[in-house]
């Protein structure tokens, strides 16, 4: 793993098992270059996400932390967003709050109805109005300007929930947006952990963004120290057999390109 990063991991403070030094003792160890910490920040109240209280405490850890282990790893400072449309002012206001080398964008919500961790209304719609609802919201987070990266962009296939029909189109449109609005894309390497056994984005949808010159990073979406950087091998492999030769990382929100 030499020279590569992870940019997508929870600590204690939100929903992981580890604490932040845990999590970068991990990532040495595992001989990374960069790691990032993306703990959840949502503006409803939630026991996965990191409670308001602690938000100043996070910053100070990792702010602590990159000085700690300066010349050891480099460890980026960032969030993941929940999405919430109507909510873009509070959204922004917070984001700007906080010293970040970069903000993931995830739809983690569908109306109140949390649909990650939430099986009850699974079936109450088709898959393909589900599909619709979901990816209408990521097209509308690509468009709010808020975020550098688009979480787990096919995440509402969590639990083997695939459309009855052909979605390419809408598939296709949200590609575009997020190419439109200059965004990265991150290969979620912890999909296939889920029951979905499956990257998020899929294979096909990693070959599109490719095709549209779509940014591209790789995270594993950690929320222990054993799942750092895991199926990297497997990802890396998919993302050079499509064509990628470089992935995207980022300081003070601003990105750059890496070699792979």
């Amino acid at each position: 793993m030499v020279g590569m990063i992870d940019y997508h991991m929870h600590s204690i403070l939100s929903d992981g098992k580890d604490t932040h030094e845990e999590m970068v003792k991990a990532g040495i160890e595992k001989g990374l270059e960069e790691i990032g910490f993306s703990d959840h920040v949502c503006l409803k109240s939630v026991n996965w996400a990191i409670s308001e209280i602690d938000i100043p405490v996070m910053t100070q850890q990792i702010l602590d932390l990159r000085e700690k282990y300066n010349g050891q790893i480099t460890i980026k400072y960032g969030i993941e967003m929940d999405y919430f449309p109507g909510r873009e002012d509070e959204i922004r206001s917070l984001i700007n709050s906080l010293p970040l080398d970069y903000v993931i964008g995830s739809v983690h919500f569908i109306g109140d109805w949390n649909f990650d961790s939430d099986k009850s209304l699974y079936g109450k719609w088709s898959n393909d109005e589900l599909y619709h609802m979901y990816f209408e919201l990521v097209q509308m987070a690509a468009k709010s300007g808020l975020f550098d990266i688009i979480g787990h962009l096919d995440i509402i296939k969590k639990f083997r929930v695939y459309p009855e029909s052909d979605q390419t189109q809408l598939l296709e449109d949200t590609l575009k947006i997020i190419q439109e609005n200059n965004l990265v894309v991150e290969l979620n390497t912890g999909g296939l952990d889920r029951p979905c056994a499956d990257f998020t984005p899929s294979p096909a949808l990693v070959e599109r963004c490719y095709q549209l010159h779509i940014p591209m990073t790789i995270s594993s979406d950690a929320h222990q120290t054993s799942q750092i950087a895991r199926h990297y091998e497997t990802g890396i492999d998919l993302l050079r057999r499509v064509g990628f030769k470089e992935l995207a990382a980022f300081d003070n929100r601003k990105q750059r390109m890496f070699r792979i």
